[in-house]
């Protein structure tokens, strides 16, 4: 096909001077089609000398033509994006693809909380004021604010028994708003007869549908595919549309049946928030609802953790995840082990799933909830209801195991260290929290998977794209943390900033001051002075009964040695190795000098903490280990959560956010000035 075109005369004038007139049809938006046209005009109307001028009108009618292609083909544009999972953009397309694919969205979940209960116990003056209260399953429960809409209800999912002096009783709630009997209508008799729950935020799984017919009331059973059931099956299906309302839809007597003539329907839901509710704090739900006939003056309640498992309908970027792996497994059977973890996902709750095992009789699913979030309670209860699901789906003779419970063993631990070069004409703390926030969200947990594989090049793509940065230097990429940071912090105090540290050893010895060199003993070290020492005897067996032969033996002249009492961190000297060192095999002779002390100097007859620390040249970029991660298969790499917070004595030259960071680090040098 031609991407040009022929402009065709209607009658027989001027026939050969419009031949010469080319349409190109790539030219889709305004200033290509205004341009087309405007060079038409000038070679079709060599009299038209203004052609493009702006004072002219004639280009105004030309601009206004052109204008007219661009918003035309957008919406060609749009139009055809639609109809493909990778480009669509408007929820609904999304929605069609999945269902013309089998794929059922995950609907929104409701999250869980842990409440505690206190009851006041007698009052000493009035015996007998306080009396056991039994609080009633669905009680709601929730959070005071003067702001209505962020109230969060919860309901009780057991009765709570409580006796006078009671505290702190654990019970269970779920959040979101019971609603009874809502009426649909009576039935016409219709095929896909469909009602719309005008409520928000109906939690996935709370539709329960009756039907009055003859006297006798029938309940009908939720199924994920009309098309799965019997003619005369009483189900029904739902679909959440672009605009967040449920939709109810009943068979049509070939997949279904039909709701008979003048049946009267009704139905019983919940809905709530989604994951609006795992963000309120620990000790913020305080009020319980008035209950008939129990008196809950002395009654108290809060939360000791915030709420986890809520989860909002599941997202357009999600289900383009979801729907290219849900849409094309063999429906509602496991076989592959892509199979089981495709099918998991279907469960509300799940975010990421993964299916291993060595045969068939015997599979493993690991899951992990939404956002990453979960306690042991939370999982165990996803983990039952995603057996429950695959239960069915199985080859004959299989079984299926889903874990974790414990939502810790999913994690793959990472360290990253960054040091950025910025541009002088850029702010050296805007481009540092820049960077920090790409890297962040690039191993954020919705952009990775399980054994998703952390490359040096995936983080240097990141870091080099944020305007301002000159260049970086990865200093550090690993699943270990860096040593001279957390394992020996101490060593810092003496580190020149900027060169390279490694740490060769850190352990424990027993300590004394003697001026004869000697075999200080098993699991001791010795100084020649409590001021300026000028040689240091260490036994080559630690306090532990680590023997430490084979990395005490590597010490040379220019290593630091920083110790400190175990039992007083305050107490701490560092000295420096000025030549070679003496093997005595049970103990080592090592020359030293004094380089720095602590004003309260070591105590004798204490333990120490001694770390060896190798520093090299001033001048050396800092560098460390620096490998792409490869992911095991069964864990999520994440950004090592534990925050650190670095000594301003330890480095003066950081501000307090460079020395405040978790698992990842960035610094940032050259630019303009804080301010």
């Amino acid at each position: 096909m031609s991407d040009v075109g022929v402009i065709v005369s209607l009658d027989d004038t001027d026939v050969e001077q419009q031949a010469k007139a080319i349409l190109d049809y790539t030219s889709r938006d305004f200033v290509a089609i205004r341009a087309q046209l405007v060079g038409l005009a000038q070679g079709l109307f060599p009299e038209w000398e203004t052609a493009g001028e702006a004072p002219d009108f004639g280009t105004l009618l030309l601009e206004l033509f052109a204008y007219m292609g661009d918003v035309m083909h957008y919406y060609i544009d749009r139009t055809a994006s639609e109809a493909f999972l990778g480009t669509a953009v408007r929820r609904q397309s999304v929605l069609y693809i999945a269902d013309m694919l089998g794929y059922n969205p995950v609907g929104q979940q409701a999250a869980s909380v842990v409440l505690n209960f206190t009851l006041q116990p007698d009052d000493v003056n009035a015996p007998g004021t306080v009396v056991p209260v039994k609080i009633p399953q669905g009680t709601k429960v929730y959070n005071s604010s003067s702001d209505a809409d962020a109230v969060v209800v919860f309901e009780l999912v057991s009765d709570v028994n409580l006796n006078p002096g009671d505290s702190n009783i654990q019970a269970y709630a779920d959040e979101g708003i019971s609603v009874q009997g809502v009426t649909m209508g009576v039935a016409q008799g219709i095929p896909n007869t469909e009602f719309v729950i005008m409520d928000m935020g109906v939690i996935y799984g709370t539709i329960e549908v009756y039907t009055q017919e003859g006297g006798v009331t029938v309940r009908w059973t939720y199924v994920t595919h009309l098309a799965d059931a019997r003619p005369t099956q009483a189900v029904f299906t739902t679909f959440m549309d672009d605009g967040g309302l449920t939709h109810i839809v009943f068979g049509d007597n070939t997949a279904g049946r039909i709701p008979p003539v003048n049946a009267y329907m009704f139905c019983n839901y919940r809905y709530g928030v989604g994951a609006a509710a795992n963000r309120l704090g620990a000790n913020t739900i305080d009020t319980i609802s008035d209950v008939p006939n129990v008196d809950l003056y002395y009654t108290s309640v809060t939360n000791p953790d915030s709420p986890v498992g809520g989860s909002d309908p599941e997202s357009i970027d999600s289900m383009r995840y979801s729907v290219s792996r849900g849409g094309r497994v063999i429906k509602d059977r496991a076989v592959t082990l892509n199979d089981f973890a495709d099918l998991a996902m279907q469960v509300p709750g799940v975010a990421k799933s993964v299916a291993y095992g060595t045969v068939y009789t015997a599979v493993w699913v690991r899951i992990a909830p939404v956002d990453g979030q979960g306690n042991t309670d939370y999982m165990d209860r996803l983990c039952t209801e995603v057996e429950a699901y695959l239960s069915d789906k199985v080859l004959v003779g299989s079984s299926v195991n889903v874990e974790p419970t414990d939502i810790s063993i999913l994690w793959q631990d990472i360290y990253i260290r960054i040091l950025v070069h910025v541009v002088d004409a850029y702010n050296r703390t805007s481009v540092r929290l820049q960077v920090e926030a790409v890297v962040r969200s690039l191993i954020a947990f919705d952009h990775v998977d399980f054994g998703t594989r952390i490359s040096i090049g995936l983080i240097y793509r990141a870091v080099l794209a944020v305007a301002g940065v000159e260049y970086a230097e990865l200093q550090w990429l690993s699943t270990e943390a860096p040593p001279n940071e957390q394992a020996f912090p101490m060593a810092r105090r003496i580190a020149p900033l900027g060169t390279v540290t490694s740490l060769l050893l850190n352990s424990t010895w027993g300590y004394d001051v003697e001026v004869v060199m000697a075999d200080p003993g098993t699991g001791d070290m010795r100084l020649n002075a409590t001021s300026n020492p000028t040689l240091m005897a260490i036994s080559v067996t630690d306090d532990g009964g680590t023997v430490q032969t084979s990395i005490l033996t590597t010490v040379r002249a220019g290593d630091h040695i920083v110790f400190s009492q175990t039992l007083d961190q305050t107490k701490w000297i560092s000295m420096v190795v000025t030549g070679a060192i003496v093997n005595n095999t049970t103990w080592i002779q090592i020359p030293v000098v004094q380089v720095a002390i602590a004003p309260n100097f070591p105590s004798t007859n204490e333990n120490v903490d001694i770390g060896f620390v190798r520093y090299a040249p001033t001048p050396t970029t800092p560098t460390g280990d620096v490998q792409d991660i490869a992911t095991d298969e069964l864990l999520i790499p994440r950004i090592e959560p534990t925050e650190v917070i670095e000594d301003s004595a330890d480095f003066p030259n950081m501000t307090e956010d460079e020395r405040t960071h978790d698992g990842l680090w960035v610094k940032a040098v050259g630019g303009s000035p804080n301010t």
